[in-house]
């Protein structure tokens, strides 16, 4: 099995691709701007299918998040190791909890709920929504239930282009293919729309 670098990596940035026309298409940089994997989300489908490759050339899939209903604001998408087709969790949102402060919900592969990716205060989501929207960037908090080590993610301030960027403590236990989709969600799919 193929294994690709930024599983490997504890900070990395998620970086869309500037020219896009059929969908977005996002980058796994390091620290050093090296590129450990690829992104692509295609435009107009009903649900999303987002695949992530270990370079451009996508010949060897990786991981895959496809989202379960139409509508998103109550969906929820399931992150799968594309080689050996292993559920690996699902993000949820819940459209009434994350009217103010976003929040998703994580679960494991068999459905149980282990955390929350909440955004990082209730003043800035407010800030936001209410005034300043692509100002103040969001930070998101991957909280694990009985872990107090947190892994980041967060969206710089770019007028033209996403970027995101997560932080992972060393040892952290979360499985590192469910981070990356957690992130690959934040940065192609939440707030879309605004």
């Amino acid at each position: 099995m193929i294994m690709t670098g930024v599983l490997n990596l504890n900070q990395y940035m998620i970086k869309e691709k500037f020219l896009k026309i059929f969908g977005n298409k996002f980058s796994f940089k390091d620290t050093e701007n090296r590129t450990h994997g690829f992104c692509e989300q295609k435009r107009f489908r009903l649900k999303e299918d987002i695949r992530i490759y270990s370079d451009e050339t996508k010949s060897h899939e990786w991981l895959k998040i496809k989202q379960r209903q139409v509508v998103d604001a109550w969906g929820g998408f399931d992150i799968a190791d594309s080689q050996t087709g292993e559920h690996i969790g699902t993000v949820r949102r819940k459209f009434w909890a994350s009217i103010i402060r976003t929040r998703w919900y994580l679960l494991d592969a068999q459905g149980t709920e282990i955390g929350v990716l909440m955004e990082d205060s209730t003043a800035y989501a407010l800030a936001r929504r209410l005034l300043l929207g692509i100002l103040l960037p969001k930070k998101f908090s991957v909280m694990i239930e009985g872990l107090n080590e947190v892994v980041t993610i967060r969206q710089m301030f770019n007028p033209f282009l996403k970027k995101t960027v997560v932080n992972i403590p060393p040892n952290h236990p979360l499985d590192r293919r469910f981070i990356a989709g957690l992130a690959i969600v934040i940065a192609a799919v939440d707030g879309r729309g605004k």
